[in-house]
């Protein structure tokens, strides 16, 4: 009984300081609604679990297959779509706002969506999107730099030295 009161003290600021949205246009351009459904992408965690999604399990039950020991939500998450519940701008102890979004999984749990760390980090998609012209890897200037090469805009000698640059050779 204890640790359910410890628990409810825990998340009582986070409801008394919450304000639901009827809708949120997040930094990917994607306005989301409470009953639309999300699409999450991959774990950004080095096992595949996601950072910025975690699993809520409000009353005691049977392990959820995709909880984990930190309550963040697995990777067999990953690639589904799931159904808004709510929007709410949750205000930080450290003075902060965040949007989190609820989803449900398909049970009693539901997981919250920290969404614009989760598209920062892609494990919502579609991701933030990325200024026009920027390239999204070293493969990807690589490949711009192949190109140049191949149409004679650079020399060999210039491509070369940018390869290495890139490489960090």
């Amino acid at each position: 009984m204890r640790r359910y009161l410890f628990t409810l003290a825990l998340l009582l600021p986070l409801f008394a300081f919450s304000q639901k949205l009827k809708e949120y246009r997040a930094s990917n351009g994607v306005t989301y609604h409470p009953g639309d459904t999300i699409r999450l992408g991959l774990g950004s965690m080095p096992n595949g679990d996601f950072k910025y999604i975690q699993v809520n399990q409000l009353l005691p039950g049977p392990p959820d297959p995709r909880r984990s020991g930190a309550l963040a939500a697995r990777k067999d998450m990953s690639n589904g779509r799931y159904v808004i519940k709510k929007i709410a701008r949750v205000e930080q102890m450290t003075g902060g706002e965040q949007v989190v979004i609820t989803i449900r999984t398909g049970g009693l749990p539901t997981c919250d969506v920290w969404i614009e760390a989760a598209l920062s980090a892609c494990e919502v998609t579609p991701c933030r999107q990325k200024a026009p012209g920027t390239p999204t890897s070293v493969a990807d200037e690589l490949i711009k730099l192949k190109k140049l090469l191949d149409e004679g805009a650079i020399t060999k000698a210039e491509y070369d030295a940018q390869k290495k640059k890139l490489l960090g050779e």
